[in-house]
């Protein structure tokens, strides 16, 4: 009996001593198991990172492959892509290192892509590029009156393309509605627009009420057709009043108040004179001095896009001028590199 006890914990010891021995194994497993898993999991992350590495190392190249890519014609959108496979900066480096210069060819950059035929980005910004203006050369804007009047307009409009020339056309809002594919064309084309009132009003005439309701309207139709604002009036008859008269001071103070400054002209081509020809106009403005002795840079020169006379003048007067080696600028543009600068509210008359 005794023995059996002896031999009883003796077993007991054993199967306890074995116990414990899995039970340490099973700890030893799991210590190790759960090592091998964090391993693993290091040895993903690090699988990951290097992934993620190489794919910005191939992005990087990409980039840097497409920047050097000739740019493939593509359509174009409503603005310009600056980036992807046709990326071209969205406006070239200005020549003018001025906040009116930025806005003047972010402008342009708008109206071009908005309402431009350009193939693709790099057509655009070529053109933005040719409307770049040297503030120290010669220089000079041509505008029109009286439109959009079809078919004239559209001829006026393919000699400027025809030339890369660009006008200023201060359009009768009555003209708009039958003609709005013209003033967009007009747009697109880099040229400006200024307001010669809804119904072509002499202003003298008007009310005070009257002309703000003429010339507002006008501004707001425009802005509410192509998102444009003008910035320049020029009052039909060249009239805005006598100095020091009561109409005079009104209408500075409606052209101040609704951010518009009064443009006369210096030269005129004296296409609406019946008596006039094509080649009278081409002399007249092709002459280099006026009656009074002015030359022709630095000029606002006044036509009428209604007259097929107009048409046949301007073949020969743009390409002439360009010859000569004058920047054919718009208005504001000329006004902007002039030392008196741009203002709304001043009158720019020196009409002959």
């Amino acid at each position: 009996m005794e023995y059996d006890r002896e031999e009883a914990r003796k077993r007991a010891a054993r199967r306890r001593a074995a116990a414990k021995r899995k039970k340490l194994r099973r700890r030893r497993l799991m210590v190790l198991g759960t090592g091998a898993l964090l391993i693993l999991l290091l040895l993903i992350g690090g699988v990951m990172l290097l992934v993620r590495a190489a794919g910005r190392h191939r992005q990087a190249n990409a980039l840097e492959v497409t920047a050097t890519a000739t740019v493939q014609p593509t359509s174009l959108p409503t603005d310009a892509p600056t980036t992807g496979p046709t990326a071209v900066p969205a406006t070239p480096v200005p020549a003018i290192q001025a906040d009116w210069y930025y806005e003047r060819t972010e402008q342009l950059r708008h109206n071009l892509s908005t309402f431009g035929n350009y193939q693709d980005a790099a057509a655009l910004y070529a053109a933005l590029e040719r409307m770049q203006i040297d503030p120290n050369g010669k220089m000079l804007a041509l505008t029109f009156d009286d439109g959009p009047y079809s078919p004239i307009t559209e001829q006026v409009l393919d000699v400027l393309e025809e030339n890369q020339a660009r006008a200023t056309f201060f359009v009768k809002g009555a003209y708009i509605d039958a003609n709005k594919d013209l003033v967009a064309r007009e747009l697109g084309l880099g040229c400006e627009i200024g307001n010669h009132t809804t119904n072509h009003e002499d202003l003298e005439k008007l009310s005070p009420t009257e002309r703000r309701a003429t010339v507002k309207d006008l501004n707001d139709k425009i802005y509410q057709l192509y998102g444009y604002r003008v910035h320049l009036l020029r009052p039909p008859y060249i009239s805005y009043g006598k100095k020091g008269s009561a109409d005079r001071e009104d209408i500075v103070a409606m052209a101040t108040e609704f951010n518009l400054a009064i443009i006369n002209h210096t030269r005129s081509s004296h296409d609406s004179h019946e008596e006039y020809t094509a080649q009278m106009m081409i002399d007249r403005i092709l002459s280099e001095k006026d009656e009074l002795g002015r030359g022709l840079n630095g000029s606002i020169l006044l036509f009428h896009d209604k007259y097929q006379k107009t048409v046949e003048a301007i073949k020969v007067i743009i390409p002439a001028l360009q010859q000569q080696g004058y920047q054919l600028v718009t208005v504001s543009e000329l006004l902007n590199c002039s030392s008196e600068g741009l203002h709304y509210g001043w009158i720019y008359s020196k009409a002959d």
